[in-house]
């Protein structure tokens, strides 16, 4: 296990940093995000991947006032339900069950009229090490939440920003870098859904000859993702017209598999 970066939340987010850049602000409630043009897909859903960024920041939220120490996730299942309104999405969360050594947390995402707009289930594992205070832990994570401001500075989509590219053989790649990094110099949990959606959508879009979206993914986080450039080589297991599965392993620079997903695309 690679060590904790402990430089400060100034340097983990930043103004280049995926995380700092996507809009998220948090409340009281939860985070909000708002709905903006280059976070919505042709069809107005809001992207997979700005769905894994928010989801995966807003489990956060579940621990506050909790001495849990560092945590990592296991895995995320995001499902894709509607289009949001115009206005903000708010993201809540709370724990289904809290061990020991792992947890289980719900998320709903819903917009400014309140509909549900997205669902998720993630597993998150303790890892036991040690964490700061309860009075300096509380200071560092209210400095941490103040950097979000609730301003989206993407000017092109998720995918284009993070040089997500379709190469031959029917592979997808996106390289590593500092601004799609985790805690633990890994790549980020939530940026990697915009890798599994392109692969997935795109292995069933060449398929099927149309545009194909995604609706539901179970991402499962096998191994730290240290070395990129990071290839998802998805196989389409089954297509009955309608909705079509696809399993999306995801290798790094190695050939170590380090992401492993199960999609469903429509």
């Amino acid at each position: 296990m690679p060590a904790i970066d402990r430089t400060g939340p100034e340097a983990f987010i930043g103004t280049r940093h995926v995380l700092g850049r996507l809009g998220m602000r948090f409340a009281d409630e939860g985070i909000r995000l708002p709905v903006v043009p280059v976070l919505r897909d042709p069809d107005g859903h809001l992207t997979f991947g700005a769905l894994g960024v928010l989801l995966d920041m807003a489990s956060s939220t579940a621990f506050r006032g909790e001495d849990t120490g560092h945590w990592v996730h296991a895995d995320i299942t995001i499902h894709r339900l509607r289009p949001p309104a115009d206005g903000e999405v708010l993201a809540t969360a709370r724990v289904l069950r809290r061990g020991k050594r792992t947890g289980v947390i719900e998320l709903d995402l819903v917009d400014a009229e309140g509909a549900l707009v997205a669902a998720s289930t993630q597993q998150c594992v303790f890892l036991g090490l040690p964490s700061e205070p309860s009075d300096a832990g509380e200071r560092a994570r209210a400095a941490f939440e103040s950097m979000f401001d609730g301003r989206c500075r993407f000017e092109e989509p998720l995918p284009v920003e993070l040089g997500v590219r379709e190469e031959p053989q029917g592979t997808w790649t996106m390289d590593h870098g500092p601004d799609r990094t985790n805690g633990l110099s890994g790549l980020h949990g939530g940026v990697a859904t915009t890798l599994v959606d392109a692969a997935a959508a795109g292995a069933v879009s060449a398929q099927r000859g149309e545009p194909a979206r995604t609706v539901s993914a179970a991402v499962r986080y096998l191994v730290p993702a240290l070395h990129g450039p990071f290839r998802a080589t998805p196989q389409v297991l089954h297509d009955d017209g309608r909705v079509a599965v696809v399993r999306v392993p995801v290798r790094d620079a190695e050939g170590t598999t380090v992401i492993s997903a199960d999609v469903q695309v429509v």
